[in-house]
């Protein structure tokens, strides 16, 4: 293992400088925390007068080169690379992975970077040190012994800083800045940069994490698995993205797993070891935890608004097994005058159907593809079909592809077989390339007959199970390839989708890696059918937002376990029409009706409720797609200044205007409920409760009702839902009403009414609305009621 020592050169660089390090080698201490190199023991900090020092073990130096790359990339973006001497990603262009996009000039234009070498910064350091700054950022690298700083100019913050200033009482460094170990017999080298915590610093991120929201006290393990469930401590959509409190957001390029160790071994230590012989960190640093996602989106990408039925109600299970079963499903969803969109269909479309996806119709099942998909479109729905990127020997598909060479092959030149999930019958199934185009070609042509023939929307499950050692085609290295393979997959069917039906893709992914909001959207995998499950849903999809926002959702009842409760059912359902996305799923049936008479008809209402507010959702989607925001966000997102809300992890807003309060229980009767409420006045959409924050409030609530909130100053677009609204197709026509929360009262909010707001229409069109008294003027083309109404004026 070696200890970068000493930065003996500094030359510019495009964007900041390169600067040359000496590392040294170094050992950890046996029995006792701590780090020791060969060097004299006074140089690294030692107290030799320590009367019980033992005699240690003296490393011999062998001095090794490294290259620490410092370019600013914006105002408030700084990319941080540090490598051995010759590494590969010294002469990648940031994109190389397929991560970043644009060759990384998402972040705008470049900064004006001022270079200075200054003795001490007067800080106490005392060493000499390089210290670059743009208009926003301050980045200190000192030169001996080595560390790093990052500083906010505008805040006067410390960002964040390398952790060389925790020792343990003989003084051996517990947290050296960075440490790098060679390749070891697996081949896998590894880095570990230590961050020094603030003594108030939260960490949130790191992907969908099925634990508590704020991460410090955890550590994570960042590898795509098949979780088998919320509960195991795996995580299928893991991200190296974080967020401090300190006020800067952190991204590791990298396709390497990554631990991040957030003060679990050391209290005060951010500890990120990337499985890799090189660190390529970028730091955006702004107060405003919104913006730095925005940066951030800008480096990596999107989501594209999808189409308004994706934003209806999904109906599913694990299986329908036939084309009569599911006419039947969407009869009785039409008989009992539940909205619905999509119908999906999981793996008995095919003929070989066992973790294998070959595109092989079957028509025994089904029929014809084209007469199934027109059938269910005469019954407003739309069909969506599972698929995964594994193929089964017993397949004809997989000859034709391994002839091809389209398969992924394993060091010996051979086809690799799935790792992860287990195999119903042993047999060994390959996985696609997705690195060679000729491979993802031929797997998007086969969307192709499926696409013409109505299917609407493809659900891409799995994507996990790239076993280690493989050799992809383009030649990306072994260790970077398990976790990019979700982010490949997704893309390349989210890009067939698109070219071959001109409008902007769907899916319904379930793995991903850093990049994956860009191809909307996910799901929060196979949770349990429990109140457990039901937490741990919202917490992982709370915890994705800070890293991938965007589109994501959740199997409604759980996907797996005990029978599911009618009741539970309910809370759930409750939960899912307040999501970004809604679907019901699971082993077992997830139709309303199959949860008896009060249960269908509590989940009606709320599912009306949802289309009723689809307007306010076609607002949030496009503010998402524009600024790079999640639809479902963390208090903290909106309210950063708030210390409590930043740790709430068992409610969140929808968009900025709708606090939703799940209440996590599988019983029938009512339910005393706690919930943080942040700063401003707020007004329950459905009782019109009014509350004021910050502070806590508690109410008793019946199985039929679920707190939401609507935040003072929101106009809430909505329509009015009947039992003639069958699925989305029935909007568009209809004129959305306008609801004014908290104005109205000579408080100055008349003067935002006058200037009116821009809301798109269901057709993507800007509609300018403004308020005169209670009559509302809409210039465009979404049609409006006559009459605003008055909800929540302040008292």
């Amino acid at each position: 293992m070696y200890l970068l020592r000493e930065i003996t050169a500094v030359r510019p660089y495009e964007g900041g400088v390169e600067c040359a390090v000496r590392a040294v080698r170094c050992l950890e201490l046996p029995g006792t925390p701590g780090y020791l190199t060969g060097e004299p023991p006074d140089g690294q900090g030692i107290e030799t007068t320590m009367p019980n020092l033992p005699e240690l073990p003296v490393p011999p130096l062998d001095p090794r080169g490294f290259v620490l790359r410092v370019a600013f990339g914006s105002e408030d973006a700084v990319r941080i690379t540090l490598a051995p001497e010759g590494a590969r990603v010294l002469d990648e262009e940031p994109g190389w992975l397929g991560i970043v996009l644009d060759g990384g000039q998402g972040y705008g234009p470049a900064p004006r970077v001022r270079t200075a070498d200054v003795a001490s910064d007067g800080g106490g350091r005392g060493t000499p040190e390089t210290v670059l700054q743009t208009g926003r950022l301050r980045v200190r690298v000192a030169r001996r012994p080595f560390a790093l700083a990052v500083e906010d100019t505008a805040t006067g913050r410390t960002l964040l800083r390398t952790g060389e200033r925790l020792r343990q009482v003989a003084g051996f460094p517990m947290a050296p800045p960075v440490l790098a170990a060679e390749a070891g017999s697996d081949g896998e080298a590894g880095t570990v940069l230590n961050l020094e915590l603030g003594p108030d610093e939260r960490i949130t991120g790191f992907g969908e994490q099925f634990g508590p929201l704020v991460k410090n006290g955890q550590r994570l393990r960042l590898r795509v698995e098949d979780a088998l469930g919320t509960g195991t401590g795996m995580a299928y959509k893991p991200v190296p993205v974080w967020h401090s409190t300190s006020g800067y957001l952190g991204f590791l390029n990298t396709g390497a797993v990554v631990t991040a160790d957030v003060g679990h071994r050391r209290p005060d230590v951010l500890g990120l070891t990337v499985h890799d012989e090189a660190l390529d960190l970028w730091v955006i640093g702004a107060p405003d935890p919104k913006d730095r996602l925005s940066r951030y989106t800008g480096l990596t990408g999107r989501a594209a608004v999808p189409p308004l039925w994706s934003l209806g109600y999904w109906m599913g299970r694990c299986r329908y097994h036939s084309a009569a079963e599911m006419n039947d499903v969407g009869d009785t969803m039409r008989k009992h005058e539940v909205p619905c969109d999509v119908l999906h269909l999981d793996p008995d479309w095919l003929v070989v159907d066992r973790l294998n996806c070959d595109f092989i119709w079957n028509t025994e099942r089904f029929g014809d593809r084209a007469e199934f998909v027109a059938g269910l479109r005469e019954r407003g729905l739309r069909l969506s079909l599972w698929e995964l990127p594994y193929l089964d020997p017993a397949s004809p598909r997989h000859a034709e592809a391994r002839a091809r060479g389209y398969l992924v092959r394993d060091a010996d030149g051979e086809p690799a077989q799935v790792a992860g999930t287990p195999t119903p019958d042993g047999r060994p199934r390959a996985l696609l390339d997705f690195t060679n185009p000729e491979a993802a070609a031929w797997w998007q042509d086969l969307h192709t007959d499926f696409l013409a023939d109505g299917v609407a929307v493809f659900k891409t499950d799995f994507g996990e199970g790239l076993p280690d050692g493989t050799v992809p085609a383009d030649g990306t290295p072994a260790h970077h390839a398990h976790n990019l393979y979700p982010l490949r997959y997704n893309g390349a069917v989210s890009a067939a989708i698109a070219a071959r039906t001109g409008r902007n893709a769907l899916v319904w992914g379930r793995s991903g890696w850093a990049g994956s909001q860009r191809y909307p959207g996910q799901w929060g995998g196979d949770a349990e059918s429990t109140v457990a499950g039901m937490r741990s849903t919202v917490r992982g999809g709370l915890s994705y937002a800070l890293s991938a926002p965007g589109f994501w959702s959740h199997d409604i009842g759980g996907f797996f376990g005990p029978e599911l409760t009618p009741e539970l059912y309910v809370r759930w359902t409750q939960l899912g029409a307040l999501s970004p996305l809604m679907r019901a799923h699971g082993l077992r049936p997830r139709e309303p009706w199959a949860f008896g008479d009060r249960a269908l008809e509590i989940a009606r209402r709320w599912v009306r409720l949802r289309y009723a507010l689809l307007p306010y959702l076609w607002q949030t989607a496009h503010e998402s797609a524009a600024h790079g925001w999640p639809l479902m966000r963390p208090l903290g997102l909106e309210f950063p200044g708030d210390p409590v809300a930043a740790t709430v992890d068992d409610a969140f807003l929808l968009g900025p205007d709708l606090l939703v309060v799940p209440v996590f229980d599988d019983g029938p009767g009512p339910v005393r409920r706690r919930f943080w409420v942040p700063e401003g006045g707020w007004t329950d959409l459905l009782t019109g409760e009014r509350h004021t924050g910050p502070g806590y409030a508690e109410r008793t609530v019946a199985l039929e009702d679920m707190p939401v909130l609507v935040r003072d100053g929101c106009w809430l677009p909505r329509l009015d839902v009947d039992a003639a609204v069958r699925s989305t197709d029935d909007l568009p026509d209809r004129p959305w009403r306008l609801e004014l929360y908290g104005t109205g009262d000579g408080t100055g909010d008349g003067v935002r009414e006058r200037a009116g707001r821009e809301l798109t229409g269901f057709d993507g069109t800007p509609t300018r609305v403004r308020v005169e008294g209670d009559t509302v003027y809409a210039e465009g083309s979404q049609p409006f009621a006559a009459h605003a109404v008055r909800q929540g004026a302040r008292r």
